[in-house]
């Protein structure tokens, strides 16, 4: 991070300096770039750059150049390429100065030149592309950037609007702001991640934090409890469509200040229109499809928070959602608005829960329900009865696979012949960063990686093995993008009778032998087919998801299950 991201917009200029005599010309020049043509933008004059672009009305006809200092009729210029003489007299004719050049470096004119034509701080722009001035080539931003434009920014409004413009063209899920001893700590969550992306002074941090409270509609004079609110906004995206935004905020209290987090959620309903972009493989799809066909059952969707479970319900909806039934839901919090679909939200103070909602909708004549989650006996009593009495059902659950629903919802209470027979099948997720498409490589396993996934020998294993290098599209990480790995559970006759009278372990056995599309088969085939990596697998699956079970013999995946 550059010390430009850390400083108070409050700096006096290098330029301000030299003429107040604190400093010498060739002092002010060192504070300006150091020895290695790095360009301290903070420290530049705004009212200087604003005069010398005033002498030039086509900014077309100007070379790369900065305006530094202006002293003793002569204007020193910051440039990142050598100068013809033809352009020198020009600058000098125009400006009536002598001309003095500082070279810098490339990337500090580039960053300048973004800083100038950044869109306005008064909207929110979700598009990041620009024109580079040193080759004319269309490039995105960079993430580096977005500390500029924080430290740039007049009010506090249009830091904030800066903050999310970024965290949309990072294709950021979150925004994390938390107080430390040095400021206000900027992290974005990109693709799961959480990277640093500026940090804020102490002088501007409460005010920030005070700034989103307003805009949220919380009590700004309560710091010691925590709080939620939402901000509604529209952002700018490409050909300049405004685009509907949803902003969750959420406050914490916290040593050093409160900590907030910003959840960005994308109004456009087109995001669940497709089943095949998830994740699922040809096998699994077409299993799962079938279960959104039936007329009436239970699916649970499971996985810890942050795993995809929305995306896939929502998705799920979409597709069963048709002008000929009548779908309801219940949902703590409505993440998305979807058309053809009546949505509630619970309330938990109103009396509203997820149990008395549901027994709400029970009297709605509906055709498809789907419960936000199964916390607690009632509800999972009711859901099933809901899913035997001629309704689709779709829910969630907080558990680690497929088989650990079963006794969580055996714990819950309801009858197992009930569950047993309501059941129509369980899926279990985790997301995974996607290979970056432009910058991956081919990558040849090792042996320890053939046995970190659990297959004995990789000579019957075709495969297509790739990791990214890391490029400016995926901000040098080598992914970009996610998708599910997918474990799927389907309720067949045998499973019916286990759940019914029979063992967790006896379900493992049976699950094992039949070869049912687990965590590892779907895990390996993305890996061998260089749609992830090994390691991201490993970040996201605990190592007792990749371990061959005992039935499996060969310790060799089906050709057709990577395919």
């Amino acid at each position: 991070m550059d010390s430009a991201s850390t400083t108070s917009s409050a700096t006096i200029s290098a330029w301000r300096q030299l003429k107040n005599r604190e400093i010498t010309p060739e002092e002010a020049l060192d504070l300006l770039v150091d020895g290695e043509g790095r360009l301290r933008l903070d420290l530049l004059d705004q009212g200087l750059v604003a005069r010398f672009f005033q002498e030039f009305p086509d900014a077309s006809l100007l070379p790369p150049v900065i305006p530094l200092l202006l002293w003793r009729a002569s204007y020193y210029l910051a440039c990142a390429r050598e100068l013809t003489a033809d352009e020198l007299k020009f600058l000098a004719e125009r400006t009536h100065t002598a001309i003095r050049i500082v070279p810098i470096d490339p990337q500090s004119y580039r960053s300048w030149f973004r800083l100038q034509n950044m869109p306005g701080h008064e909207a929110i722009h979700a598009t990041g592309q620009y024109l580079n001035p040193l080759t004319g080539v269309v490039e995105e931003q960079n993430i580096g950037d977005v500390a500029d434009y924080l430290a740039q920014a007049a009010s506090q409004s249009h830091r904030i609007n800066a903050l999310i413009s970024g965290a949309l063209q990072s294709r950021a899920s979150d925004i994390h702001l938390e107080p430390t001893l040095n400021g206000l700590r900027v992290r974005y969550r990109i693709d799961g991640i959480l990277r640093e992306i500026a940090v804020l002074p102490q002088e501007i941090s409460r005010s920030v934090v005070v700034a989103i409270k307003v805009m949220s509609d919380m009590n700004i004079a309560e710091s010691r409890a925590p709080q939620d609110g939402r901000i509604g906004r529209n952002y700018v995206s490409g050909q300049d469509v405004l685009m509907d935004l949803d902003l969750r905020v959420s406050t914490l209290p916290c040593v050093g200040g409160e900590k907030v987090v910003i959840r960005l959620l994308h109004r456009q309903e087109n995001a669940f229109s497709d089943l095949s972009t998830l994740g699922f493989t040809a096998n699994t799809l077409r299993l799962y499809q079938t279960w959104l066909e039936q007329p009436q059952g239970l699916i649970i969707i499971t996985g810890p928070t942050g795993s995809g479970k929305t995306s896939t319900l929502y998705t799920s909806l979409h597709k069963v959602a048709t002008e000929f039934v009548n779908v309801v839901t219940v949902e703590d919090p409505v993440e998305y608005v979807l058309t053809n679909i009546t949505q509630t939200q619970v309330h938990e103070r109103a009396g509203m829960t997820f149990a008395s909602g549901l027994r709400s909708i029970l009297r709605q004549d509906p055709d498809i329900i789907m419960v936000g989650e199964i916390r607690d006996q009632e509800t999972a009593e009711t859901v099933i009865r809901a899913a035997l009495t001629g309704h689709l059902v779709l829910t969630t659950m907080h558990t680690n696979d497929t088989i650990t629903a079963i006794p969580r919802l055996k714990d819950l209470g309801p009858d197992p012949g009930l569950l047993s027979d309501a059941l129509l099948g369980i899926t279990a997720q985790r997301l995974v960063r996607r290979v970056c498409p432009y910058c991956a490589e081919p990558y040849t396993p090792s042996d320890q990686d053939w046995q970190l996934l659990g297959l004995e020998t990789a000579a019957t294993q075709p495969g297509n093995w790739r990791k990214g290098r890391g490029c400016s599209k995926c901000f040098q990480s080598g992914y970009l993008g996610r998708e599910a790995i997918v474990e799927l559970l389907n309720v067949d006759e045998t499973v019916r009778q286990i759940i019914y009278e029979g063992s967790i372990t006896q379900l493992q056995r049976y699950l094992d032998q039949i070869q049912f599309d687990s965590f590892r088969v779907s895990a390996i085939g993305k890996v061998v087919t260089g749609i992830t990596t090994l390691e991201e697998v490993r970040r996201v699956l605990p190592q007792s998801a990749l371990i061959r079970r005992s039935s499996d013999r060969t310790g060799v995946l089906p050709a057709w299950r990577v395919s």
